[in-house]
């Protein structure tokens, strides 16, 4: 009783630390990660000790989240761009587990360890740099000294690899939007990473998919493929809120996509202006959705209480 008193007083942090530093725990740990094991804990406790908003994550699911990344050979730094962990609620148990995103370098640096990669782009297209495009054959020539205004028009990734194969894969803005509102609930709700850095989630998902068709399967990009997104409960297994690793393709073009990307931005603007009028007048409408709790440093986001939320790319 005394026992479960006191795990009540801890703070999230010490409880997470607590959870790291129990028997079970670093055995667990040491059979895994060997002589890693201290370092890991040294850095993950750090991690966690700068981010209040993981502080309040399943220690475990952190723990294994943490693991992905290291069995991957990608720091979860999130100045270096590489990986990051990402607090996820559900909103079934109303516990709050850790998601596992690789980032854009993170997919880079997977890539070029192949070995079979000589040459990576990913890169902004504004209006006149996309100067001919072949739907038939996948070909594009862009052209940076083309550029007529910095109106974004698209983003694209190329690869090319050492035994000469070369792909390039472009997206349009609206194709982007259409994926993320297929993908992501809280761009649909008008907040979030995709919200809020949409040219980053953008660039990302289109060399993502890039990298997960045209670029050789090393063992660890296939293991990148089935980790990225994925969230860990406290005993380690792996759920994925909004598609399995496989499911995401790329978006209808056409007409299709563009209407969808246009209803989603309506559906966008319409909430800002309900938000705005609660703002001025809050009592002119009730049940309005609030903007939810976030880092401003990272954009790491927590869901609503009722309904589990994710960023995808």
């Amino acid at each position: 009783m005394s026992q479960e008193l006191t795990q009540r007083q801890q703070t999230p942090l010490q409880r997470f630390n607590g959870v790291m530093k129990d028997t079970r725990t670093q055995e667990y740990l040491q059979s895994v990660l060997g002589n890693k094991k201290d370092q890991f804990v040294t850095s993950l406790i750090s991690a966690v000790a700068n981010n209040e908003n993981l502080q309040v994550c399943e220690p475990m699911s952190i723990m294994y989240t943490a693991m992905k990344a290291t069995a991957l050979g990608l720091p979860i730094d999130p100045s270096l761009g590489y990986a990051g962990m990402i607090p996820y609620k559900d909103g079934k148990t109303g516990k709050t587990h850790c998601q596992f995103q690789i980032m854009r370098d993170g997919w880079c640096e997977l890539a070029m360890r192949t070995g079979q990669v000589r040459f990576i782009a990913n890169e902004i297209v504004h209006e006149g740099e996309l100067v001919s495009r072949n739907r038939f054959t996948g070909e594009y020539i862009f052209d940076e000294n083309a550029k007529k205004s910095d109106k974004i028009i698209g983003y694209m990734a190329y690869i090319k690899l050492t035994n000469g194969f070369e792909k390039t894969v472009y997206w349009t803005v609206e194709e982007c939007k259409a994926h993320a509102l297929h993908y992501s609930q809280t761009f649909k709700k008008g907040y979030g990473l995709w919200h809020d850095s949409f040219d980053s989630m953008a660039l990302k998902t289109v060399l993502k998919h890039l990298i997960k068709k045209y670029c050789p399967k090393s063992v660890e990009v296939l293991n990148a493929i089935a980790d990225d997104q994925s969230v860990a409960n406290e005993q380690g297994a792996s759920t994925y809120a909004d598609n399995t690793p496989d499911d995401q393709t790329q978006p209808e073009v056409s007409a299709t996509a563009k209407a969808k990307a246009e209803a989603v931005q309506a559906q966008v603007d319409a909430m800002k202006k309900r938000r705005t009028k609660k703002a001025e007048d809050p009592g002119a409408e009730e049940g309005l959705d609030e903007q939810p709790n976030a880092d401003q440093e990272t954009g790491e986001i927590f869901a609503s209480e009722t309904e589990g939320e994710i960023q995808n790319g």
